[in-house]
């Protein structure tokens, strides 16, 4: 397994320090790193990843949320994401996370 990730710089990642503090840091094109601020849409804690859609009922220790799942065009994805929305690669659809306003997105609501 390799310790590269999978896509090209830039991108921000996490380091784990010693006191159990994060800290975050841009890793830029040349390989260099700066320290920076958290991303600005961080997944609730126990999401299985950045574009994990709402969790499951009725698994152990996980609650029900709801989700507004929205019907975005391709041509029309970038200003949905821009607003917020969040994209299910399972279901190939576009969301509402959680604590985002669902009224921006009604044109897009199914």
């Amino acid at each position: 397994m390799t310790s590269t990730p999978p896509f090209d710089p830039p991108y921000k990642t996490s380091i784990v320090l010693a006191d159990g503090s994060v800290k975050w840091m841009d890793v830029r094109a040349d390989g260099s790193m700066v320290e920076t601020s958290a991303p600005a849409a961080m997944p609730p804690a126990g999401m299985a990843g950045a574009d994990a859609p709402a969790q499951r009922a009725g698994q152990p220790g996980q609650s029900a949320r709801a989700v507004t799942v929205l019907n975005v065009p391709f041509a029309e994805k970038d200003e949905a994401k821009q607003l917020g929305a969040r994209w299910d690669p399972k279901r190939r659809k576009w969301y509402v996370p959680p604590g985002v306003d669902a009224a921006l997105f009604a044109r897009w609501t199914a």
